[in-house]
């Protein structure tokens, strides 16, 4: 699919393993991403500071470290804040729904969920974030030009 020659990395937090395998196994059925998984969002969280990750799935409902909490300390690290995450949930309140949406979540995914909709979904969050960083550096490299060019 879209952007295999990249060195794409996911990260699956959920603390249902079964959920955690079965998104891991769809990914990597139909990506070459890498695929990495925490049971935890404190676990996740660490791993997301000491590898570069390109998107994350995260679970809502887990103990200790809930997926708003798990999204707070993401957003609030500046290495780690423009980082897409999707939301994966088994039933999304009006007010989880707002409070995610306010921190900035790219989609929404309902578990269980269907092989084709994760896919299509991680495959198009991918994509939008790759064009826009793509369009960032293009943006800066203008900007260098017209700077030069004033000089």
């Amino acid at each position: 699919m879209i952007l295999e020659d990249k060195n794409i990395t996911v990260l699956v937090i959920d603390d249902d393993e079964i959920n955690r395998q079965m998104a891991e196994m769809i990914l990597k059925k139909n990506f070459t991403y890498q695929v990495l998984t925490a049971e935890s969002g404190m676990r996740g969280y660490e791993l997301m500071q000491n590898q570069t990750v390109h998107l994350v799935l995260l679970d809502v409902s887990m103990p200790v470290w809930d997926g708003i909490k798990t999204l707070q300390f993401i957003r609030s690290n500046e290495k780690l804040k423009n980082t897409p995450v999707i939301m994966l949930t088994a039933a999304a309140d009006r007010e989880t729904v707002v409070k995610a949406s306010s921190y900035g979540v790219k989609d929404y995914i309902r578990k269980p969920f269907l092989p084709e909709e994760l896919t299509s979904r991680v495959a198009k969050v991918i994509w939008e974030n790759w064009l826009q960083q793509d369009f960032n550096s293009l943006g800066a490299e203008l900007d260098a030009l017209l700077n030069s060019v004033k000089q």
